[in-house]
């Protein structure tokens, strides 16, 4: 397969994983008492107390977005916010005993049914297609320095230069075949 080609599909596949995988934790979580990203969060917690800012960027969202969920999450006794001692600024997030017990329900009935999705695969590949999964998310770990710099990247970048033009083109064609459309209606 050519490098574009690899490209290309790679892209479809990583789209439709996403949507998948997305689909498949609110299916799990849907009689649950958490939601996806309450369910991440939670999952994040579990190793330890962490800051608000640590936690954002382990599970990916914007601080504000996140003091939503752990406000949630509190009213649910699932998790504590303290102040750290030596700086009354800064806010540290804490899993509770009733969190943990939550986190391991979910966690049981995540492995069963990734075990159920494992045993779909054929059995001389499953290692491979594991090992695949572990470089892909060793990838797009937050803490890897190649995948920071490529989030830098991204950032509004397509809507800039030659790109922005492009889209702005479409964005103008679009717009006076609408009102063409309207004009001869």
């Amino acid at each position: 397969m050519k490098h574009k080609q690899l490209v290309e599909t790679s892209r479809q596949s990583f789209t439709r994983l996403a949507r998948f995988i997305n689909q498949l934790m609110r299916e799990q979580l849907f009689c649950g008492p958490v939601t996806v990203q309450q369910c991440y969060t939670l999952e994040a917690l579990f190793d330890g107390p962490k800051s608000m800012s640590t936690l954002a960027a382990e599970v990916a969202l914007h601080q504000s977005t996140l003091t939503r969920i752990v406000e949630k999450l509190e009213k649910q006794n699932l998790l504590i916010r303290r102040r750290k001692e030596n700086n009354q600024r800064a806010v540290e997030v804490q899993i509770t005993e009733a969190g943990k017990q939550v986190h391991a329900l979910l966690e049981a009935q995540s492995s069963q049914m990734i075990s159920e999705l494992l045993d779909l695969i054929p059995q001389n590949r499953r290692i491979a297609v594991v090992e695949a999964m572990e470089d892909l998310a060793n990838l797009f770990d937050p803490q890897n320095e190649a995948f920071q710099q490529l989030l830098k990247g991204c950032r509004c970048n397509v809507f800039q230069g030659e790109t922005e033009k492009g889209i702005q083109t479409i964005l103008n064609q679009d717009s006076s075949n609408l009102n063409n459309d309207a004009i001869r209606r």
